[in-house]
């Protein structure tokens, strides 16, 4: 983790204030489990406790004392109940699959209310300090951020390479299992470089203290499993932690001046992400491929992050990939459009609405 300390110490990232600390890990009022509470979703199965979200909200003016004080123990450095650390995990069959092969099958992991009540707070306390934190490229889960930010960024920069007529490339990568390989010692660094209190790191900390986790088959459950990284699914805290933990990624890339972006108005365009799902904007490719390939592997050995290379896509403006470049990425390297954020994107943006509606006229 050396490199790592290293790597970090080498990237301009913004910090977290002491103000923002201190809001971030005061007190938790009344108010802010009332709130909680009613943000829980109706219909949903329980975690393994048997307590669903109905149940909550029937006896809230009973159980907020009760979670104030259990809350506000663990704020203040108490250890978390045992019961926040278990999940119960159900596997649904993905449609048309091979219901024989486990690859086929979707985990949905159940986590307990009052773990998820007390990580909704603290949620709601992050989101605030996020866009302060996380580059105007990156906008998922950033409050007042939106997808379509990125759509245009995009479409805005394919325009830009069409007027110039230079060798240029738009790369949308694909992780594997990005939010279930997230290294937790890699995480902790990222939240100690951005200046986050020790406080607030320790409540991370705690919260992925030893999680464990029971597989949900046939009625029955499977001997406890041991999760030893990753992001946990069904934690408010998880897209919010996704951000950070991939922002030095971001960063690294940005001010890499050996990685060449599409410079447009003397605004440099490199990125645009949206969680897991990055598209990175390349001019002079035959010498930003090389150093995008290192970023990419060495980023990978600490924090977990590993590319799929057959799952990501490419966009290519007048240039011709080399051996080599098909050697870094193994990726179509044909194709006339690429999806992404559900958006169909073709080289010329002309065809946008073409590629998108009629396919839904047909």
């Amino acid at each position: 983790m050396d490199e790592a300390n290293a790597l970090l110490k080498e990237l301009s990232l913004p910090t977290v204030s002491n103000e923002q600390n201190d809001a971030l890990t005061k007190n938790i009022t009344s108010q802010e489990i009332g709130k909680a509470i009613n943000r829980l979703k109706l219909n949903k199965s329980p975690g393994p406790d048997g307590f669903n979200a109905e149940w909550y909200k029937l006896y809230l003016k009973e159980l907020s004392p009760v979670l104030l004080r259990a809350f506000n123990w663990v704020l203040n450095g108490g250890q978390t109940p045992s019961s926040w650390r278990e999940t119960l995990i159900t596997v649904i069959p993905k449609e048309g699959k091979d219901k024989l092969n486990c690859s086929n099958y979707r985990p949905i992991s159940l986590l307990n209310q009052d773990y998820k009540i007390f990580t909704s707070i603290l949620a709601k306390r992050l989101e605030h300090i996020l866009p302060e934190i996380i580059n105007l490229d990156q906008t998922g889960f950033i409050k007042n951020r939106r997808t379509r930010d990125n759509i245009r960024r995009t479409l805005s920069v394919i325009n830009h390479i069409k007027k110039t007529d230079k060798d240029s490339m738009i790369l949308g990568l694909d992780a594997q299992k990005a939010f279930d390989t997230v290294d937790w010692s890699f995480l902790y660094r990222v939240l100690s470089h951005f200046k986050f209190s020790n406080r607030f790191i320790k409540i991370i900390q705690e919260l992925y203290n030893k999680p464990t986790g029971k597989i949900r088959i046939n009625g029955g459950l499977s001997e406890e499993i041991k999760i030893e990284q990753g992001c946990r699914q069904g934690c408010s805290m998880s897209p919010l932690l996704f951000a950070i933990f991939i922002e030095p990624l971001a960063q690294w890339i940005r001010q890499n001046t050996k990685i060449h972006g599409i410079k447009i108005n003397h605004n440099e365009q490199k990125l645009a992400l949206f969680a897991d799902d990055i598209l990175i904007f390349l001019a002079r490719p035959q010498e930003s491929l090389p150093e995008l390939n290192t970023v990419l592997l060495e980023y990978g050995t600490f924090s977990g992050y590993k590319l799929n290379s057959h799952k990501s896509q490419v966009l290519t403006f007048k240039y011709s990939p080399s051996n080599i470049d098909k050697e870094y990425f193994k990726i179509n390297w044909n194709m006339d459009s690429m999806v992404y954020l559900g958006v169909t994107i073709p080289k010329d943006p002309k065809n946008i609405v073409s590629a998108n509606y009629d396919p839904l006229m047909t």
